[in-house]
């Protein structure tokens, strides 16, 4: 009867540690695809930011062409 009890315990305890490495290298796995996303998004992050600025500074642009030309006409077309 104790030699069933202690195999008992120690198939237990087996289970559980590879039940522990299993879980352990899963949080290994799942740590690192989430650095990778947060990479992925820190890049992302950058790239919209870049857009942004060439964006407005097109608009910039547009808005001095527009602010030049509507400055250069005269009032009823006179010079």
């Amino acid at each position: 009867m104790t030699n069933k009890r202690i195999k008992k315990k120690w198939s237990r305890i087996e289970r559980l540690e590879n039940k522990l490495a299993q879980l352990t290298a899963e949080n290994i796995l799942l740590t690192d695809a989430l650095r990778n996303h947060a990479d992925n998004i820190r890049d992302l992050d950058d790239i919209v930011k870049r857009n942004a600025q060439a964006t407005n500074s097109r608009f910039d642009k547009i808005e001095k062409q527009v602010t030049n030309i509507n400055a250069k006409k005269y009032w009823f077309g006179r010079k």
